[in-house]
């Protein structure tokens, strides 16, 4: 160990010390008598000279704090986490899958195509080209263009031809839903139309030849990612503008809720990252080392959390008998699959709502469980009286500090208590004096709210969402 840097660490000289030792060393040079007090000329150029030389502990200290995960920042952070082999999580975009609709008998869409959320004009591109087939594609959304009743209408479905003859009350769409789904296929009414698709997923179609009275059109799943990255989503139902007009692409729809887009890893966050990780990641088998590298080494995941059923009998949240469920939100199924069993314990089964089959070392098929918690998708309505000794908050700046603090509140189970949100809401703005919050929460972002001021129960595998489309803000003065 050397002179400066010690076991207690390093042993920064202060100014007056550096001073001291210029005069002393001035006065041997030149005699005891050389003046060196503050006022006179050459003291203020020895104070001069030992600022400049204190400039210099000032960098050999910062440099060394570097090292020091708790005090570095920015890439002197990047390069302490390095050493535990944790890297800094870049910004991701949001990415969305939904489904690309064409009026035509066969259609192309290119990779990069546009889409847009109208919600802040959030554009997102086509990850890869879609070609749609009426024929044989993922679904076909039929929709009803002014048909009679009794009158027989002929669909001639790769699946069985099927025949519409309606003397009911019910509509002609859902008639044809029931008799859709009695040839074997799954049918949904919409808003849009009637949707037919396979349950398994496979393909479905249509003849070219086509019912008069009724429009069809065929849709293809394609994945979308938002063009830039950032904390932004896309809820079911979000994704419906084409700004750019594509031959034979006649609408666009998500009935999945998108995988949030991210900031950049905050210093803050990577910190305290890294100490988990660091406490947990030597480890495999556990429930808190299994979320750790899943956080860690997948890309996009945002959280992850582990519970396991240890007991011989199914336990109260339905998973198994000697069983564990990781419950995960954001990055790839295949890659989370794989760090999964790269880190499950031997010989315990894996449980979840989701199932993807990975190859192992051996070179065999094993089925890796998993769940995506249930997404909850929480209404907020504020009312609210000014506090005239503040500066008053827009809108904008209210649903901002909202938006925020539900972003670090809700993590997986955690329930919707209204009071709660004044913390938010108080802690975010100015302005604000007595308020009164009303919450509701849905199984949709389309679903109809019913506030009230109740706590909300959420489930253990869910979480709930906030969006500035579902904030209300009322004010009473």
């Amino acid at each position: 160990m050397g002179i400066y840097i010690t076991p207690a660490g390093l042993k920064r000289k202060t100014l007056q010390e550096i001073r001291l030792e210029l005069e002393q060393a001035l006065k041997q040079a030149f005699g005891p008598s050389f003046e060196t007090s503050v006022d006179s000329p050459n003291g203020q150029l020895i104070s001069q000279m030992a600022l400049a030389l204190d400039s210099n502990w000032t960098l050999a200290q910062e440099v060394f704090s570097s090292r020091d995960p708790a005090q570095a920042t920015g890439v002197a952070l990047d390069w302490a986490a390095a050493l535990s082999t944790i890297a800094r999580k870049g910004a991701l975009a949001c990415e969305v899958r939904a489904m690309l609709y064409t009026d035509q008998a066969t259609a192309s869409i290119p990779a990069g195509s546009s889409a847009m959320r109208p919600r802040g004009n959030l554009e997102f591109n086509l990850d890869a080209a879609v070609t749609i087939d009426r024929t044989a594609c993922d679904e076909l959304l039929i929709i009803d263009d002014g048909s009679q009743k009794n009158t027989e209408y002929v669909f001639h479905f790769t699946f069985g031809d099927v025949t519409l003859n309606n003397a009911t009350s019910q509509t002609n769409l859902e008639r044809l839903a029931i008799a859709v789904s009695g040839a074997g296929v799954s049918a949904e009414l919409t808003p849009r139309g009637l949707r037919v698709f396979r349950s398994e997923g496979s393909s479905v179609g249509i003849t070219s030849s086509l019912p008069d009275d009724f429009e069809v059109w065929a849709g293809v799943e394609g994945d979308f990612t938002a063009a830039s990255t950032g904390t932004q989503t896309c809820e079911v139902g979000e994704l419906t503008v084409i700004p750019d007009a594509v031959s034979g692409w006649v609408a666009v729809y998500n009935y999945l809720t998108g995988v949030p887009g991210t900031d950049i890893e905050s210093d803050e966050a990577l910190r305290l990252r890294r100490a988990a990780v660091v406490r947990t990641i030597k480890a495999r088998g556990t429930d808190p080392a299994i979320a750790a590298h899943l956080v860690a080494d997948v890309t996009g995941v945002i959280t992850a959390v582990v519970r396991s059923n240890r007991t011989m009998t199914t336990d109260a949240e339905s998973r198994p008998a000697k069983s564990f469920e990781s419950l995960v939100v954001g990055g790839d199924d295949q890659e989370v699959a794989q760090c999964i069993h790269d880190n499950q314990p031997s010989g315990i089964q894996s449980y979840g709502n989701t199932e993807v089959t990975i190859v192992d070392g051996n070179g065999d098929e094993q089925v890796i469980a998993f769940s995506r918690p249930q997404a909850k998708y929480l209404w907020v309505k504020v009312t609210y009286d000014l506090y005239d000794e503040e500066l008053a908050p827009t809108d904008n700046e209210i649903t901002a500090a909202l938006l925020n603090w539900a972003e670090n509140e809700y993590s997986m189970g955690k329930d919707v208590i209204p009071d709660r949100i004044k913390g938010g809401l108080y802690e975010g703005t100015t302005g604000i004096g007595p308020s009164t919050i009303l919450v509701a929460v849905t199984d949709t972002a389309e679903g109809t709210p019913s506030y009230g001021s109740a706590v909300i129960p959420i489930a253990p595998t869910a979480y709930a969402t906030l969006a500035a489309a579902r904030i209300t803000l009322g004010r009473t003065t």
